[in-house]
């Protein structure tokens, strides 16, 4: 029996299993990739708003990469572009996993659906509490994600601070799983790795992954609504603000240890 030609065992294996091996070095792994596609309402489209929660996106992507690159000892690809608006039309606010499929539908029919990326939609829809302030169907590494955030709710109910937080909130939650936020911060719940720091007597500092989850207030506390998810004060990473009421409320871009943390261990264990 003849042994099969290279032209068959290419065609049976693949060029890229051969390569490292014909050379006699083992393939190079390709970098990990943060990728963000940020989609606005296509209504409003680009403007001072979007852009600056993009420009808080790619902020929190940096972090990320940049703790990800000093512990892992590799080279993180980033990547945060303007996707295409998405026109209402198309979207399905009925709730929010009707929202996913319609978004992911949608980018799919042009092509323009990345199984490596977070396409993070930016609705106006104020008053839609089946909404809520955003939401993400799953992490980036289980074939991509959709993530929204509600500009509509946090520009009428809140300020640009909290609109830029929970776009950044939301991104996150597509790099990580509770099983990682678990083994940094000993809760599943991916909001505990948060943090709410005193800055002083009257104020607290909120960190993106505690935004809308920072106190017990339904109504009128961090924020105008309380989030619907997870939560546990007492098992947030930092929580300064449970014994005293704060008069002041401020939100910050900068990501807390923990929640850094557990990004590196989901980078290590599923993006590379």
């Amino acid at each position: 029996m003849h042994p099969p030609s290279r032209r068959r065992l290419l065609a049976a294996v693949g060029t890229a299993a051969l390569g490292g091996f014909a050379s006699g070095r083992p393939t190079r792994q390709p970098a990990p990739r943060l990728a963000v596609a940020v989609h606005p309402d296509a209504r409003f489209g680009w403007n001072g708003t979007t852009r600056s929660v993009r420009d808080a996106v790619r902020t929190g992507v940096e972090q990320v990469a940049s703790r990800a690159e000093r512990t892992l000892d590799v080279t993180v690809e980033r990547n945060v572009t303007e996707g295409e608006p998405i026109p209402p039309a198309a979207v399905s606010s009925t709730d929010q996993p009707a929202l996913f499929d319609s978004v992911e539908r949608w980018l799919r029919d042009r092509d323009a659906y990345d199984d490596g990326t977070c396409h993070l939609y930016l609705p106006r829809l104020p008053f839609d509490q089946a909404l809520g302030y955003g939401g993400a169907n799953r992490d980036v590494a289980s074939g991509g994600a959709v993530a929204f955030a509600n500009l509509g709710a946090t520009e009428f109910w809140d300020d640009r601070a909290v609109s830029e937080n929970m776009a950044v909130h939301e991104w996150l939650h597509t790099v990580l799983r509770p099983e990682v936020a678990a083994a940094v911060n000993g809760s599943r719940c991916e909001h505990d790795l948060g943090v709410v720091a005193r800055r002083d007597l009257e104020t607290v500092v909120v960190t993106p992954l505690a935004t809308s989850y920072a106190d017990t207030t339904l109504v009128g506390g961090e924020t105008r609504w309380h989030g619907s998810g997870c939560y546990d004060h007492a098992s947030f990473s930092t929580h300064d603000g449970r014994e005293h009421d704060p008069r002041h409320w401020t939100h910050t871009w900068q990501l807390s240890d923990a929640t850094l943390r557990a990004t590196t261990r989901y980078v290590d264990g599923y993006l590379r």
